[in-house]
C-alpha cells in the first residue's frame, strides 16, 4: 500500500502526524507492505540558512508581547508531543531553511527506493530539529544525520553543494497547493485524503481496512 505524505521538518504537527501513522504500521503488523512515499513542503520559504535568535525570541520580537508568552504558545504541541514520546522543544529551536534537508531526502528517495530509509531520515531530521535544536540548513547537521542512516557523505555532499532535486522539492510543494491544500501534515491513504494531525485509530482504521482487515482485528473496543 502506497501511503503518501507531505511535510515539513520544521512542522511539530508533522513529526507527531508521522509518529501516529509509524504506530498505527506497526500494530498492524504490515510494515513490509508500506510504500513511505514522504513528500516535501516547506512551511517558511523565506527562512535563513542561519541565525542566533530562537523560535519564541523572534515571536516575541514580531507580537511585540513578553518572552514568557511566546514560550508559552508553543507549549501546545509540546504537550501533544509528550503525549506520544516525543520531546519537542520548537520554543527553543532556530527556524533556518529546510531546502537542503528536502533535497537530500528527495535525492535518497530517488536513489535507493528504500521506504524505510526515508522513514528513518525524516524521524532523525525531525528529533535533531525538535529535540536537539540543531539548524536544518547546516550542512553538518545533514551529513551527521546521512552519516547516521549509512549514506555515502561524498555523494550527500555533492548533492548538498549543488543545487540538485531544488526542482523536485518545489514541484511537490505546487502539487499539494493545486490540492487547494496550504497546510502540512497532508495524507493520501488507500486514496483517501487526510489533512492535519490524525490520531493512531483513525490510521489503523484506514489501513486495515485497506488490507481487508475486519475491525475486531485491529481496532481495541
Amino acid at each position: 500500500m502506497k501511503i503518501s505524505i507531505w511535510g515539513d521538518y520544521a512542522c511539530p504537527y508533522c513529526y507527531i502526524g508521522e509518529t501516529n501513522l509509524q504506530k498505527a504500521i506497526k500494530e498492524l503488523g504490515v510494515q513490509d507492505k508500506i510504500d513511505y512515499d514522504l513528500n516535501a513542503f516547506q512551511i517558511d520559504l523565506d527562512a535563513p540558512k542561519s541565525t542566533k535568535q530562537t523560535n519564541a525570541v523572534l515571536l516575541a520580537y514580531e507580537k511585540a508581547i513578553p518572552l514568557a508568552k511566546a514560550n508559552a504558545a508553543y507549549d501546545h504541541a509540546k504537550a501533544m508531543g509528550k503525549a506520544v514520546g516525543l520531546t519537542i522543544n520548537e520554543a527553543t529551536a532556530y527556524n533556518t531553511n529546510t531546502m537542503d534537508a528536502h533535497r537530500m531526502v528527495q535525492w535518497a528517495k530517488a536513489t535507493y527506493h528504500d521506504s524505510k530509509l526515508i522513514e528513518n531520515l525524516a524521524d532523525d531530521l525531525f528529533y535533531a530539529y525538535f529535540t536537539e535544536n540543531k539548524e536544518l540548513a547546516d550542512h553538518k547537521v545533514l551529513l551527521d544525520v546521512a552519516k547516521k542512516n549509512k549514506l555515502d557523505p561524498s555523494e550527500v555532499k555533492k548533492i548538498l553543494d549543488s543545487k540538485a532535486y531544488q526542482d523536485v522539492v518545489m514541484q511537490e510543494e505546487a502539487d499539494l497547493e493545486s490540492r487547494g491544500i496550504e497546510s502540512v501534515p497532508y495524507f493520501i491513504i488507500n486514496g483517501q485524503q487526510f489533512d492535519g494531525v490524525q490520531d493512531v485509530s483513525t490510521f489503523e482504521t484506514v489501513i486495515g481496512a485497506g488490507f481487508g482487515m475486519k475491525p475486531d482485528e485491529f481496532l481495541n473496543f
